[in-house]
């Protein structure tokens, strides 16, 4: 009986041997095997590759986790370990500073001590400078004070020495030299070349009034044998301007001396004419002098005195109008002439300019210009 096919189940042909259809079959079983074996191989491999990718992804993400964790540990540790070592510095830093501010508030203290000292000792010897100092100050002030004074008194008795010498030139006036007791300035009153009588000025060109230069002038009457004995003084008592008597003395401002020395020098030129004696005349040079210092003449020569001031303020303000007026109408002149000169100098370029024209179009040759010319 034919054999069959162990496959399909169909007869086999004769001349193909069962036996050897098997070991043909078994080999192309075992390639198969061996393929199929390879293929799970593979597969195998690739899924122990993908498998082994994932547990070592998630081996590094755990290790990963843990090595945060460890250095979060390990950071948290290391602060706590930081802060205590701050700390223990800051405490030890505290304590040496405290060591130090000892230190130093000592040494400072000393240092202290010594300035302490070196300071009242320059105080001391600045002390004694400033007293030394102030000492030369105030020799130095009372120099210059009588400095000062010597030369305002030598400036008024100057100045008052001129105004008489213009005033009364034909009399003998002569200033008394410092250093000689007496008046600043005896003005001996000449009638036909004759003494006739004095007058004594004392001079006070100071900015305070003092009681004690009536007393100092009434020593006057009997050093010069006059009665005529004024005190000329910038400052005058209180409340009182002009002229004022004070102890039977007349006291008058620099302002109105001359004219009080006219008055009292009149006087005295009427009373010489009268060729009393030298009793009379004493006389009546206390009568005139009694006059002087009297209420009546006082009231009257003030009423001068204030007109003469007034006069002089108001030709003082009329000349400072003149003098602005005047400068106004010198400006006036300076711009009518500035502008006369402008125009003068605008013709002369105009009228030169066209002549020079004319002269250029004849040497040109223009016949026009030439009859122009003429």
């Amino acid at each position: 009986m034919p054999s069959t096919c162990p496959l399909c189940g169909q007869p086999l042909p004769r001349s193909i041997d069962e036996r050897a259809l098997h070991r043909k079959l078994e080999r192309m079983n075992s390639k198969a095997v061996e393929a199929e074996k390879d293929e799970l191989r593979k597969q195998f491999s690739a899924r122990l590759t993908e498998e082994r990718e994932v547990e070592c992804d998630r081996a590094r993400r755990k290790l990963e986790q843990v090595r945060r964790e460890l250095e979060e540990a390990a950071a948290k540790k290391s602060v706590s370990a930081v802060e205590k070592a701050r700390k223990e510095g800051a405490e030890i830093a505290r304590s040496e500073m405290r060591r130090a501010d000892q230190q130093r508030t000592g040494e400072f203290e000393k240092k202290i001590d010594v300035l302490q000292r070196e300071r009242e000792k320059d105080r001391r010897q600045h002390a004694l400078e400033i007293v030394r100092f102030q000492g030369k100050v105030d020799e130095l002030s009372r120099k210059l004070e009588k400095q000062s004074t010597e030369q305002a008194r030598e400036e008024g008795e100057f100045e008052l020495y001129t105004e008489l010498l213009r005033a009364f030139g034909a009399d003998e006036i002569t200033r008394i030299g410092h250093g000689i007791k007496g008046g600043d300035i005896l003005h001996r009153v000449l009638d036909s070349g004759k003494e006739a009588g004095r007058i004594v000025y004392e001079v006070k060109n100071v900015g305070n009034w003092n009681k004690a230069f009536v007393a100092q002038a009434k020593k006057y009457h009997t050093q010069y044998d006059t009665p005529y004995v004024m005190i000329v003084s910038r400052a005058l008592p209180r409340k009182q301007r002009g002229l004022c008597v004070v102890n039977r003395l007349p006291v008058i401002e620099p302002s109105g001396a001359v004219a009080l020395a006219s008055v009292i020098r009149e006087g005295i030129i009427e009373v010489a004419k009268l060729r009393l004696t030298r009793t009379g005349t004493n006389e009546k040079a206390q009568e005139l002098f009694g006059y002087v210092i009297g209420d009546e003449f006082r009231t009257r020569f003030s009423a001068i005195y204030e007109a003469a001031n007034e006069l002089k303020s108001l030709q003082q303000t009329e000349q400072n109008w003149h003098e602005r007026h005047w400068a106004n109408e010198s400006e006036m002149h300076s711009r009518i002439q500035k502008r006369h000169s402008e125009i003068e100098a605008r013709i002369q370029s105009i009228t030169r300019g066209s002549a020079e024209r004319k002269l250029v179009a004849v040497a040109a040759g223009d016949r026009r210009a030439v009859g122009t010319i003429g």
